[in-house]
């Protein structure tokens, strides 16, 4: 997984081809903890098809309040530059990869 930031999210995020896919976490964010394990295989799972990146909401808190993120964990799958989905809170692996199959399906 890429870590982003304000200075790499408009290029690796938003002008991407691949619809892309930004953890919003917190290094003392108890649940980010167990859910980055889980993204960081399923990255490998989806190459070609979706782009993992993570975002540090202690350092970027410009791009926190531009898109409205109010808690964490927080995944936004991001598309032609667009937001088409969110996923909040902590789920299980199969969980996510349902939940990210779904968006894809329409994004």
């Amino acid at each position: 997984m890429l870590d982003v930031s304000k200075d790499s999210f408009d290029k690796e995020v938003l002008k991407n081809k691949l619809p892309v896919l930004v953890d919003f976490w917190a290094p003392w964010c108890g649940p980010c903890r167990i859910v980055g394990p889980a993204l960081e295989r399923l990255s490998n799972e989806y190459t070609n098809k979706l782009k993992f990146t993570k975002l540090n909401v202690d350092d970027n808190q410009e791009i926190v309040a531009q898109f409205d993120v109010r808690g964490i964990p927080c995944m936004i799958v991001f598309s032609h530059g667009e937001e088409v989905d969110r996923i909040i809170g902590a789920y299980p692996e199969m969980e996510l990869r349902r939940k990210i199959d779904l968006i894809l399906a329409k994004a």
